[in-house]
């Protein structure tokens, strides 16, 4: 038996080692392709000792995912040059300007692909500190400023808009009460709106400080849409409806290469002028044009002393502003992704890039691109394209038709709409705030008769006071309590129909599961464009999101009452609807108020999401500590929210418990 034992244990080593020789021979000759005679290609060989040789150690490179068009294409074509001619991996990752600049000092990540250095003061740090390199010029000549569109100026014949604002031309004009009344504010009529860049980027500070710098923070609404995204639809939506904008933008961008814009007038850059500004935070009363743009490729320092060759590359990788727009202009209109248009780029200028590479790897980036050449492994469909259908394009088309021809009704609608909104926030803020906290004790007392929830709850309202956070928990409440009011006013007769008739439940089902598993970006963007920034688009993406547990609960409450206590109220003689107010209803109540408590928690999920279009509260606070790295800041508003989410959802659960402790139907206590 020991020698059987043995004898299995040398022929399971031997097949073992035969085994490992065996995919050793496999990888080895996978890895290097064989001629007709038998002999490795000396071309092969040369052509891949050249990327082991530039490359991060065969680590990807990480480079950050800028959010806006120029830096999305230029991080794109960076991307492709890497991967097709220095055999490089690649990946990106999302983030915002101080974020990426924090992320490169620490090595996390390789290449800013467009970074504005004389912006930031991270930056400022970790040059100092020799841990970041600036990389040649990713472009030149590059604008940035407050902007207007043309039809304002000059009027557009063409879409028979006349000119509103003609003798517009310089910032300090925006003081007259008519330029203020031309771009007022929706929220707030009697000031005009400035629409900043998104929290985050490093102009949106400036922006503010140019503001209080000439004279107009106290007329003028600093308005913050959120996201870059946010702010290019907002942008273009007004745009398509001929819209009065004030905004902040820069060039090269797909904005500026789609829309006729126009600067307006700032007094010149100077140093001295400049820096009293943003030192002062504008109190100064003097401000100036932003400094010239020094765009650069941002890569850390050790990556650059580990790939010289891509460092040489990115040195000469400057685009020219006009070729750079056009791409852009291109991009918008074609809708492309980054990557798409950056391959087009490639294919059709050789003449530009071929100058910032070798001759070796333009080559092989040059075979990617032949018409001969056969598609590579990673570039080969895995699913047939012929039979490939797109709805993006019919869809953006019918979106911008339907902004273009209908959004004067649909921003007339969101007026009306702000206006209730308004008024809700009025009266909020009208309360005192001890009121207020004695009014959430007593529905808390109402809900649940117990002492030391009702003081816990008065004592977790006074700390949203002491940390500071009582006006934006205000913003907060309108827009939780609107949403919340609108979905269970939607929602509970709709689960009645649900449950009452199989026509509906057929329709409603399938439309909830689609509402509930649609990522809510999908429909901001057109709510946004629609209704334009702020509260009502916000509104009613919360509502889509939080619908689907009112009438999925209410149909399950009606669904589940007893058909014996049916029977017996219909031996009484009870009408359908009497069957349905004295009996479905109030038996369907515990699960009622268990969907009244899910939609109030779904709706208070969104305010994040919501103040991405540019809902202010406890989001916009939670957002700015995101994207402003200060953690603080984040921390503090998400603890407001936290509370606030705790008190409500303990008040609506004690109301919702109640009927269970009370034993409001005959034997509902034993059942």
């Amino acid at each position: 038996m020991r020698r059987r034992v043995a004898w299995a244990r040398i022929l399971a080593g031997a097949r073992l080692k035969c085994l490992a020789a065996a995919i050793a021979w496999l990888s080895a000759s996978a890895m290097t392709p064989v001629s007709a005679a038998g002999q490795a290609p000396a071309q092969t060989v040369a052509t891949a000792s050249v990327p082991a040789a530039a490359c991060h150690g065969g680590t990807p490179i990480v480079l950050a995912g800028l959010n806006w068009s120029s830096g999305e294409f230029i991080t794109a074509v960076t991307q492709e040059i890497l991967e097709r001619g220095f055999g490089c991996r690649t990946e990106t990752i999302p983030g915002n300007t101080l974020t990426f600049e924090q992320a490169l000092a620490n090595n996390d990540l390789q290449i800013i692909a467009e970074e504005w250095v004389n912006r930031s003061d991270i930056w400022k740090k970790a040059a100092d500190a020799g841990k970041v390199r600036a990389v040649g010029n990713s472009f030149t000549g590059a604008t940035e400023g407050w902007a207007v569109p043309d039809y304002l100026i000059k009027g557009d014949p063409l879409r028979h808009l006349p000119a509103s604002a003609p003798n517009l031309h310089s910032v300090f004009q925006l003081r007259e009460p008519q330029y203020v009344a031309l771009f007022k504010d929706p929220e707030q009529p009697d000031h005009g709106r400035f629409l900043n860049c998104p929290s985050g980027w490093t102009c949106e500070e400036k922006n503010t400080d140019k503001l209080n710098a000439y004279g107009l923070a106290d007329r003028y609404i600093d308005f913050r849409p959120g996201t870059g995204p946010a702010m290019d639809a907002a942008i273009v939506s007004a745009y398509l409806q001929g819209q009065p904008l004030l905004f902040y933008y820069w060039s090269p961008s797909a904005i500026a290469g789609r829309l006729h814009l126009t600067a307006l007038e700032e007094p010149p850059y100077s140093a001295a002028c400049w820096q009293a500004m943003t030192t002062s935070g504008g109190k100064n009363g003097q401000g100036c044009a932003s400094p010239p743009s020094v765009i650069v490729y941002g890569v850390s320092s050790g990556f650059a002393a580990a790939a010289p060759e891509i460092v040489a590359m990115l040195a000469k990788a400057s685009f020219p502003l006009e070729v750079l727009n056009a791409n852009l202009a291109t991009m918008a209109e074609n809708q492309r992704d980054a990557r798409s248009q950056a391959r087009a780029f490639l294919a059709e200028r050789p003449d530009l890039w071929r100058a910032w590479v070798p001759a070796d790897v333009a080559a092989r980036i040059a075979a990617g691109f032949a018409p001969t050449a056969p598609p590579s492994e990673d570039s080969r469909p895995l699913f047939p394209p012929q039979l490939v259908i797109s709805i993006r394009q019919p869809v953006n088309a019918a979106v911008d038709a339907l902004v273009t021809r209908n959004g004067a009704a649909f921003r007339a609608a969101s007026h009306a709409a702000l206006r209730v909104i308004v008024l809700f926030d009025v009266v909020l803020r009208h309360i005192p705030w001890w009121l207020m906290i004695a009014l959430f004790m007593g529905l808390a007392w109402l809900g649940s008769r117990r002492p030391w929830m009702t003081f816990a709850i008065g004592v977790l309202m006074f700390a949203v006071g002491m940390l500071g956070l009582w006006d934006l928990m205000l913003q907060t409440l309108t827009l939780m309590l609107i949403s919340s009011l609108v979905a269970l006013l939607t929602g509970l007769p709709a689960g009645i129909l649900t449950a009452k008739y199989k026509l509906a439940r057929a329709i409603v089902l399938p439309t909830l599961d689609v509402m509930q598993t649609m990522p809510s970006f999908v429909y901001l963007i057109p709510a946004l464009m629609l209704f334009g920034l702020g509260k009502v688009p916000a509104i009613l993406a919360t509502v889509i999101y939080a619908l689907p547990p009112m009438i999925r609960l209410t149909a399950l409450g009606i669904d589940h009452v007893d058909p014996e206590i049916k029977e017996a109220a219909t031996a009484f003689g009870v009408t359908p609807l009497q069957m349905l107010m004295n009996v479905e209803l109030p038996l369907a109540r515990p699960s009622i108020m268990a969907g009244v408590n899910q939609t109030i928690m779904l709706a208070l999920s969104m305010v994040v999401v919501a103040s991405m279009i540019g809902a202010r509260g406890l989001g916009e606070q939670v957002l700015n500590g995101i994207q402003s790295l200060d953690v603080g800041e984040g921390l503090q508003a998400g603890i407001g929210i936290v509370i606030l989410a705790v008190v409500l959802d303990r008040i609506t659960q004690g109301f919702g418990a109640r009927r269970a402790r009370d034993g409001a139907a005959p034997g509902e206590k034993n059942g």
